[in-house]
């Protein structure tokens, strides 16, 4: 069947506000995890990114802040959607020029399945509906306009207006994602040579192709100008040497590249897990057969298609340096290739169906393919009610005094803070200073920029990592005593707190308090038990049910669970028990797959004297992890206790079988084993 112009008008229309409120109905109701929140308040208030900064991004982004819908989280999720649709319309015109190029006639729909498939395909969905994620798909967007573009310099060898207008918007793409681009450069200049368009140019092309290139290009000059008054500033680009380490990435270079064996394995085997399941794992069966049917067809345009996951396959496996639970972050890098795979995978299907001779259920099977693949990730990636990255950090700004100095760490804690100080406007009398680059000097002019009357200690020389303890420590220091200090997390850096400070918990967060001020009070108590009634938790326990407790998105579940049991220990610590054991059970309650939350509470009951509840929590303890040996260590104590020595001797005998170096159960065991053979 061969659709007329005007039905295939109607279709496509149909087809994009289907996938329009498709797309909407997934999006989150506020700021997401990961980098979101940073890209949402760059785009906003019109500041740099963390390296390259992503000039091109943040300025078209703005443009949709004005939109009157929602909120700005919510216009920024509907440039990323918009971007995502444009790509749809045009792998569309791409494919259509494709088949015309291989004189394959357009029957059943056959120039729409592309599309189809790239944009319902895991991870184009997953970054369809994100902040951050629309990073990637402006990035597949600059990509297939390209590969338009450079289809027709293919056909029409003469055509110089078509390249120049490439070098523009080539220049222009680097200011969105300059590794991206970069990475495809060879599958871009391979198909330029082989159009030969470059016998035909001279000298004069070549200068105003070049022309072009650095007129787009310089939308970098977007980051020396905001640097002066950006409110996010990362890596102040106002000198020329900040401005080269902000777009070289300089910051991340050591810790990227490759540097075993093992990195390299893995990085390739995730590559290739990713991309099978990118199409519901079928999908990878299609894309074999279209390679062989386009090698046979034309094998310049083969290259040029096989070219991008080649390069994304060296990139990722040679270039990265992932450890094995962040191999997720390949996942956004590698989609570039889902344009090359959506183009083989029609391809595939049209081959396999003319070779069976049943053209005519073509249709058939690739509608019940897409609907199947869409109604699966549908359901997997839809976080229209997540608002843990929202709800999470208003509890942490929520929890500390007016004008506090705020520690935190991590981007999904950090980032979102930044959203709601500065495009929410909450808590702006809050300083947030991101512990984990503390040792660059703009994160700590950012902090002064905040609150002009906080002081920084002077550091002359560039430092590393290793001195941010100390850098933490002189700022405590210079501050304590005038302003409130807080941690988001229980665990400060190294040589951060002097011997004549403590951490107290307070509700999510740990307050930094010389000895003489850190202790228990009735009104503390009653304090730090309210904020956690009144803290909000919408969607914590289900969105633990739908991921792994290794997901990202689950670090906030524990995060939160964390902060618990460090109330609870401080509680057992100044040896109020109950207290102890309220927490205790509000940290399981919070993340229940951690077994030492378990051996806590445990520890709790016998401290109240409730020995046959200490056991029940030891053996499940065990049960949740049957290698954790203090929680067979304090079964024995328990059963000792209870004067079960059997069960006693058993139990320290595990410790000694799970770690043979533990010579202190030795004498349990001797004593006990002379004891219980006397009672017998």
């Amino acid at each position: 069947m061969s659709l007329s112009e005007k039905q295939r008008f109607i279709f496509l229309s149909i087809s994009i506000l289907t996938l329009f409120f498709i797309l909407i109905s997934m999006v989150p109701p506020s700021v997401y995890s990961g980098d979101c929140g940073e890209t949402i308040t760059a785009s906003y208030t019109l500041g740099i990114q963390h390296p390259p900064g992503y000039p091109t991004f943040s300025l078209i982004a703005k443009l949709f802040t004005y939109i009157p819908i929602g909120d700005i989280s919510y216009r920024i999720y509907l440039f990323t959607i918009t971007v995502s649709i444009l790509c749809f319309l045009l792998i569309h015109i791409f494919f259509k020029k494709f088949l015309i190029i291989l004189n394959i006639p357009d029957l059943n729909f056959l120039s729409f399945y592309p599309s189809f498939i790239f944009i319902t395909g895991f991870t184009v969905l997953q970054q369809s509906i994100i902040a951050k994620g629309g990073i990637y798909i402006l990035n597949l967007f600059f990509l297939i306009l390209f590969s338009i573009l450079l289809l027709d310099i293919y056909t029409q060898g003469k055509n110089k207006k078509n390249l120049f207008l490439f070098c523009l918007l080539f220049g222009l793409s680097l200011g969105n994602h300059l590794m991206l681009q970069l990475v495809l450069t060879p599958a871009y200049i391979y198909i330029i040579y082989k159009s030969g368009i470059l016998k035909n140019l001279k000298k004069n092309d070549y200068i105003i192709s070049l022309l072009f290139f650095i007129l787009g290009a310089f939308i970098y000059i977007y980051l020396p100008i905001r640097a002066k008054i950006a409110i996010l500033n990362w890596g102040d680009p106002s000198t020329f040497s900040n401005f080269f380490e902000v777009i070289t990435r300089y910051q991340y270079i050591r810790s990227e590249i490759t540097r075993s064996f093992s990195s390299t394995f893995f990085q390739a085997l995730k590559f290739f897990v990713s991309s099978i399941y990118e199409n519901i794992f079928i999908g990878f069966i299609f894309i074999v057969f279209g390679c062989v049917f386009i090698y046979k067809s034309n094998k310049n345009l083969f290259w040029f298609l096989i070219l991008i996951p080649i390069l994304f396959l060296l990139i990722t496996s040679f270039y990265l340096n992932l450890k094995k639970d962040h191999l997720y972050i390949m996942e956004t890098y590698i989609t570039p290739i889902y344009f090359s795979f959506s183009i083989l995978f029609a391809l595939g299907i049209h081959y396999i169906f003319s070779i069976l001779k049943i053209y005519k259920f073509m249709l058939y099977i690739f509608f019940v393919i897409f609907l199947l693949q869409t109604c699966i990730f549908y359901k997997i990636l839809n976080i229209n009610n997540f608002f843990i990255a929202y709800d999470y950090n208003k509890n942490i700004l929520s929890s500390v005094e007016r004008n506090a100095i705020l520690f935190m760490s991590g981007d999904g804690v950090v980032f979102p803070a930044w959203y709601l100080k500065y495009v929410k406007n909450y808590r702006p009398d809050v300083t947030i200073i991101g512990t984990p680059v503390l040792p660059m000097k703009w994160v700590r002019d950012n902090a002064i920029r905040q609150n002009p009357e906080i002081r920084m200690p002077v550091v002359k020389q560039k430092i590393g990592t290793e001195s941010t303890g100390y850098l933490i420590n002189a700022i405590i220091k210079l501050n304590i005593a005038r302003f409130n200090i807080y941690f988001s997390y229980n665990k400060p850096e190294e040589n951060a707190i002097d011997s004549d400070l403590k951490i107290m918990p307070k509700g999510m967060v740990q307050k930094v308090l010389p000895n003489e001020y850190a202790f228990v009070s009735d009104k503390y108590i009653v304090t730090n038990a309210n904020m956690w009634k009144f803290y909000n938790l919408r969607g914590i326990y289900y969105w633990q049910k739908k991921f792994s407790p290794q997901d990202t998105i689950n670090l906030y579940a524990k995060d939160m669970s964390v902060a618990a049991n460090s109330s609870g220990t401080f509680f057992e610590d100044n040896m109020l028990y109950d207290w102890s054991l309220y927490y205790f059970k509000l940290a399981h309650k919070l993340f229940p797959s951690d077994h030492e939350y378990v051996y806590n509470i445990g520890n709790a009951y016998y401290n109240l004297e409730k020995y046959d509840m200490a056991l029940i929590q030891y053996k499940k303890c065990i049960e949740m992890n049957p290698n954790y040996e203090n929680g067979w260590y304090n079964l024995g104590v328990t059963y000792y206790t209870l004067k079960d020595y059997k069960q006693a001797i058993h139990s320290f005998e595990m410790v000694k079988k799970i770690n043979p170096q533990r010579t202190d159960v030795d004498q349990n065991i001797r004593a006990l084993k002379m004891f219980y053979g006397n009672s017998n």
